[in-house]
C-alpha cells in the first residue's frame, strides 16, 4: 500500500541486486536480517501496512564487504526489539560517503549520507526507503593523515525513526495512486468526505512546453480513481462538491466547473481573482479574490451572498467566513451576518496568510516558516516542527482551531498559537506540497513532489 515511485523502484532493485554480492565474513553466519538488508524484496507492489515497533535496526557502509550489524551509536530508546526474532521491523541504514573536496595535503574530505529501508520480518517485503539524511562537512582544519569525515546524521535519523513509529497524531490510512507523477497544487475533500480532487502541475519538456494538468477525483471508500481529467492550464485552486458530481477550478481569475461523470467543463462563472474556492455541505460554491467575497448557487449561475474579502473558509458549523483588509491588517467575520471574529496584523508577499476556520487565529507563513496569531495579539508564535534535515515549510492548511503544516523532509504536524511546537509525525513522503483537511477534522490529505498521494486519520 504504501508509495514507492517507478524511480525508487528501480534504485531499490539495483541496490538489492548491487547487496546480492556482498560476501559474509570467513567463518561467521550472516543473520536472517542480514540477509533481508542485502536483499530486499522491492519488485511490484510494496508492502501493505504501516511500519511498526520494536525495530531491529542494522547498518552498513556503502562498498564495505562487512555484512549488516548493529551500530551502537544508533539508538532509539524503547523501540527497539530485545531480540531479533521479537522485531515487527527491520530497519536497515546504510552510509554513503560523498568526497567534497581535499586538503592541502590532497586527501579527501567526505560528507555522510545515510539512506533508510524498512523490511517486513515475515518475509522480507519492502515498506519504502527513505534518503536524505546528510551528516556534517568534514573537518575544516586537518592535523592528522587519513581521510577527513563528517559527523554521520545520527540524531536526525533518530528523531525521524522515533516520529515515524509512535504515530500518535495520525494514523496512516490509504495511498491514493496517480497515474501522474507531477507535483500536486492543491486537494479538497468534499463536504461529506466521500471524494478527494487532485490538481498537479506538470513539469515542462525540453522544449518548454508545459502540458495540461492532471485533474483526479478519487473514492474514498475504495480507495480507486473516479475519473481523471486534464486542464489546459495551471490552477492551485480547486474544489469537490459533495455530491461529488462538480469539479471547480480557477483559470485566468475566473471558475470553471466540470462535469466529473463526463470529464468537460459545462459552465463558467464570471469572477474577477480567485484566492479561495471550496462547496459548502449544500453544494453552494464559495470563491474569493481580489477582497471580493461570494457564495453561488452553481446551477443557478447566480450570486446568493457577497461581501468583501479575499479568503473564505467555512466555519466547523458550516457558517460562510470571510478575511478582509482593513487599514490595519485584517478580520475574519462571518460573511452573512458581518459578526466579526478576528483581528489580525497584515500580510504582505512573499508571505501568505490563511485563518483558521474558527476564524480566531491567522497564519502568516512562507518556505521559511509559519507565524500563528491569536485574534487581536499583534505578538505572534513562530511554529517550527521538528527538524531531520533543512526546515523549509511547503504547505499549510486550518483546521478548525489551528493548522496543518507541511515540510521538505516529509514532517507533518499540527499546530495552534497556544501550542505552536508541532505535534508532529514522519510520513514516507519526499517532501510536502499539498495539505486538505476535511470539514469534520477527521481526515488529513497530503501530497508530496512525486504525486503520490496519502490518507491520514487525525487523532
Amino acid at each position: 500500500m504504501k508509495m514507492i515511485c517507478l524511480c525508487l523502484c528501480l534504485w531499490m532493485a539495483a541496490f538489492a541486486f548491487g547487496q546480492g554480492k556482498k560476501g559474509a565474513p570467513a567463518g561467521g553466519a550472516v543473520s536472517a536480517a542480514a540477509k533481508m538488508c542485502n536483499e530486499p524484496i522491492a519488485v511490484g507492489e510494496p508492502v501493505d501496512g504501516w511500519p511498526e515497533g520494536p525495530v531491529n535496526i542494522l547498518f552498513h557502509h556503502e562498498k564495505s564487504k562487512a555484512p549488516w550489524a548493529h551500530n551502537p551509536a544508533i539508538h532509539v530508546a524503547g523501540l527497539e526489539a530485545a531480540t531479533p526474532a521479537t522485531a515487527r521491523t527491520i530497519v536497515c541504514v546504510e552510509e554513503s560517503r560523498t568526497e567534497v573536496g581535499r586538503y592541502d595535503s590532497g586527501e579527501p574530505g567526505y560528507a555522510p549520507s545515510w539512506s533508510a529501508i524498512l523490511v517486513r520480518p515475515s518475509d522480507g517485503r519492502v515498506y519504502f526507503m527513505q534518503t536524505g539524511f546528510d551528516g556534517e562537512m568534514p573537518p575544516g582544519v586537518k592535523y592528522s593523515p587519513g581521510a577527513g569525515v563528517g559527523k554521520p546524521p545520527t540524531e536526525i535519523f533518530v528523531r525521524w525513526l522515533r516520529l515515524l513509529l509512535d504515530q500518535k497524531v495520525a494514523r496512516f490510512k490509504m495511498l491514493l495512486k496517480s497515474k501522474e507523477y507531477d507535483e500536486p497544487s492543491a486537494l479538497a475533500f468534499s463536504a461529506d468526505d466521500s471524494r478527494l480532487a487532485l490538481v498537479q502541475t506538470p513539469r515542462s519538456d525540453s522544449n518548454g512546453v508545459t502540458p495540461p494538468s492532471p485533474l483526479t477525483v478519487f473514492d474514498l471508500t475504495t480507495g480507486k480513481t473516479v475519473t481523471a481529467m486534464h486542464a489546459g492550464y495551471s490552477t492551485s485552486a480547486l474544489a469537490i462538491s459533495k455530491s461529488g458530481n462538480m469539479l471547480a477550478t480557477e483559470r485566468y481569475g475566473h471558475v470553471e466547473i466540470w462535469d466529473v461523470a463526463t470529464g468537460t467543463v459545462n459552465r463558467k462563472l464570471e469572477t474577477s481573482q480567485v484566492t479561495s474556492l471550496l462547496f459548502g455541505p449544500d453544494d453552494m460554491l464559495g470563491v474569493a479574490g481580489g477582497e471580493k467575497a461570494s457564495v453561488w448557487d452553481v446551477g443557478g449561475n447566480r450570486i446568493v451572498h457577497s461581501g468583501s474579502g479575499s479568503i473564505m473558509t467555512l466555519s466547523p458549523e458550516g457558517v460562510w467566513l470571510v478575511m478582509a483588509k482593513t487599514a490595519n491588517g485584517f478580520t475574519v467575520r462571518e460573511l452573512e451576518s458581518g459578526h466579526e471574529l478576528g483581528s489580525f496584523p497584515g500580510c504582505s508577499e512573499p508571505y501568505k496568510c490563511t485563518p483558521s476556520r474558527d476564524g480566531k487565529m491567522m497564519a502568516r507563513w512562507s518556505s521559511l516558516g509559519a507565524t500563528i496569531y491569536s485574534s487581536g495579539n499583534a505578538e505572534g508564535k513562530h511554529a517550527s516542527a521538528p527538524k531531520v534535515g533543512v526546515e523549509t515549510l511547503a504547505s499549510i492548511a486550518a483546521t478548525s482551531d489551528g493548522f496543518v503544516i507541511g515540510n521538505g523532509n516529509g514532517i507533518a504536524g499540527m499546530v495552534s498559537f497556544t501550542a505552536p511546537e508541532a505535534s508532529a509525525f514522519a510520513t514516507d513522503m519526499t517532501s510536502i506540497r499539498a495539505i486538505a483537511v476535511s470539514q469534520d477534522g477527521k481526515l488529513l490529505a497530503l501530497g508530496d513532489i512525486n504525486g503520490h498521494v496519502e490518507i491520514w486519520e487525525l487523532r
